[in-house]
């Protein structure tokens, strides 16, 4: 059940990589996959989620099962990604003059990737969505109005004045 928690909050974070990066300021908590700094989605309660959901051993089955159907699809793109940002940090970091037309290619690259990163992530949560009961889901909306009171508290508190 750990690995599919820790595989899961993988593919999830990668459905929030790319509205993250059109956010820098919300920008917060530890380097992700590619030493990018992930956000705070919705999407990052889904496995903390899916532990308190309490799945039965035939659920947590369907979901590792969901999970390791698309392992392969996330490596690679994972990978991919990471070597489009090295690519594009190498550019960055080398000597002689840059532009952004310099990097167009590489940023295209990566938004591709991004993207297909968000839809395979979508459809690994909808089918992971289609194990859960009813009464899972209720209980999963009041966890997620929980967790988003808790954010909002978190945020004014450190809100300047």
């Amino acid at each position: 059940m750990k690995k599919s928690v820790v595989f899961l909050g993988l593919v999830v974070l990668s459905l929030w990589i790319a509205p993250v990066s059109a956010q820098p300021h919300r920008m917060m908590g530890p380097p992700g996959p590619g030493g990018m700094m992930m956000g705070d989605g919705p999407g990052m309660m889904f496995p903390l989620m899916l532990k308190k959901l309490e799945l039965t051993t035939d659920q947590d089955a369907q979901v590792q099962n969901i999970m390791a159907a698309h392992r392969d699809t996330f490596k690679t793109l994972f990978t991919q990604l990471e070597a489009a940002h090295e690519e594009m940090a190498s550019k960055f970091f080398a000597p002689g003059p840059l532009s952004a037309a310099d990097l167009t290619a590489q940023t295209q690259g990566v938004s591709q990737l991004r993207e297909q990163l968000m839809n395979e992530g979508l459809k690994v949560a909808l089918e992971i969505r289609g194990v859960l009961t009813p009464d899972q889901l209720a209980k999963a909306a009041q966890l997620k109005d929980q967790m988003q009171a808790l954010h909002a508290q978190m945020r004014s508190f450190f809100e300047e004045k």
